[in-house]
């Protein structure tokens, strides 16, 4: 590890723990008054963890197999977007303004209860398990929607390649998608990265969208099952799930942050449409 690296770490570190700091001291004073008023229940909170550990696998299942239909679908509206056909071009711009400019939920709700009532998918199964509709039509969903959003994030990180290198490829005989595959994209990469970074964070979090369509056993549905009269503890239940989410968001956020101070990219950012 060279001097500058250990020096950004123990910086970052250094942030970071000193953000800490502040936040519990201002959440242990929120406890602390509600905890004159309100009985806290840790301990009987705490022993539900099993099911919040169950629903954290979900909830990484959901992402993951979101991500990869985003991820995929994305580059393929991009690159629709640069053809010099224009009904092409034009209809690929049209997927993407519509799906922006929807909220996920309505996007989920569109999926689930008017493609799903029309396309009948029960389940499938993958590496021994199995995936039933409202999995499916929530990944197909979330997918979907976040692909508008790559589109225009890889659009503009191809963009940003200069034309002389596509010429450059072009004068050595290399067809379309060489060109694509050994020029461009891999110079696009450094430009892409770290705001697609931030569209899979915000991904994570609509997957806790999903309980509002049914049962898939993610983290948001599991405490949602916890919070019966009989359990009073409501607060402790979210707060909990609460620390969830953030255990696997802060991560994602922090290497966006440091990919994008790595790579140096914060002109070729401002490049990219929100």
């Amino acid at each position: 590890m060279n001097s500058r690296v250990l020096r950004y770490f123990l910086w970052m570190t250094f942030r970071f723990t000193l953000a800490a700091a502040v936040l519990i001291t201002i959440v242990g004073s929120i406890f602390w008054g509600i905890g004159s008023t309100y009985s806290l229940e840790w301990d009987k909170a705490l022993k539900f963890l099993s099911w919040y550990n169950k629903g954290i696998l979900v909830t990484i299942e959901l992402f993951i197999f979101s991500a990869i239909i985003a991820l995929s679908l994305g580059l393929i509206v991009a690159l629709l977007r640069l053809v010099p056909f224009a009904p092409v071009r034009d209809l690929a711009g049209l997927y993407i303004h519509i799906f922006r400019n929807l909220p996920a939920l309505v996007v989920l709700l569109l999926f689930f209860f008017g493609l799903g009532q029309v396309i009948d998918i029960q389940s499938f199964s993958i590496f021994g398990r199995n995936y039933g509709r409202i999995f499916i039509w929530s990944v197909i969903a979330f997918g979907v929607y976040e692909s508008s959003y790559l589109a225009e994030i890889f659009r503009a990180g191809i963009q940003s390649v200069h034309k002389t290198q596509i010429e450059a490829a072009q004068s050595l005989g290399m067809g379309y998608f060489q060109t694509m595959g050994y020029v461009i994209l891999p110079q696009a990469f450094r430009v892409i990265l770290p705001p697609m970074t931030g569209i899979m964070v915000a991904l994570v979090k609509e997957t806790a969208l999903v309980y509002l369509v049914g049962g898939v056993g993610d983290l948001t549905y599991q405490v949602r099952q916890l919070a019966i009269p009989s359990r009073p503890y409501v607060f402790e239940f979210y707060t909990i799930l609460a620390a969830y989410y953030l255990s696997i968001v802060i991560p994602m956020s922090l290497l966006s942050q440091w990919l994008e101070s790595r790579l140096g990219i914060s002109k070729a950012r401002r490049q990219v449409v929100d």
